[in-house]
């Protein structure tokens, strides 16, 4: 090869990469883990927690979020509030938190018994506006049926206390009540 198609071929190797670092540089800047995986009572509350990461440029506006849940609604309570507390409405590059809380479940005690799976999206994008997905990440929620309380030794006796205590003082008004009609 003559020296001229070497230095052709090099120039259009070194353009190539011009163009994709760029292209890969901005790809999926943004990265975001969850504990994949909870068990909790109906009646209790499951408390996930993750890692949030910009990891490319420019920096992100963090919007909103969204949850997908196999279970439906009407038995579970999403509050993802920790989550904006941990993660600022703009994420600078290089910035990253966690791991830390990002959301709780809260399971109604009528939940039924089984496993659930859902995934949590956090949108945003180049402005405060924005609502493009930024990152989403799968978790799976495993129900217990619900727990039944069983009372303490403490307070059985507690109670057989009062209620035995309320006996002698009924007895002991009867028979004063008793010994004064009598006299």
């Amino acid at each position: 090869m003559n020296r001229k198609a070497k230095q052709l071929s090099l120039a259009l190797v070194a353009l190539s990469v011009l163009f994709l670092l760029p292209a890969a540089a901005k790809a999926d800047p943004i990265v975001m883990t969850l504990d994949p995986t909870h068990t909790v009572a109906a009646g209790g509350i499951a408390v996930f927690r993750g890692t949030f990461s910009n990891t490319g440029t420019p920096g992100r506006f963090v919007n909103s979020v969204s949850f997908t849940f196999s279970g439906g609604f009407a038995d579970f309570t999403f509050d993802p509030s920790n989550f904006f507390v941990a993660v600022p409405q703009f994420v600078p590059p290089g910035f990253s938190v966690g791991p830390t809380d990002f959301f709780d479940i809260a399971v109604s005690a009528l939940a039924a018994p089984g496993t659930y799976t859902g995934s949590f999206t956090v949108l945003g994008g180049a402005t405060d506006s924005d609502q493009n997905p930024l990152a989403t990440a799968d978790f799976t929620l495993i129900v217990q049926g619900a727990q039944t309380a069983v009372p303490e030794p403490a307070t059985m006796f507690l109670l057989a206390t009062g209620l035995g205590g309320a006996a002698l003082a009924k007895r002991r008004a009867k028979q004063k009540g008793k010994t004064e009609t009598s006299s």
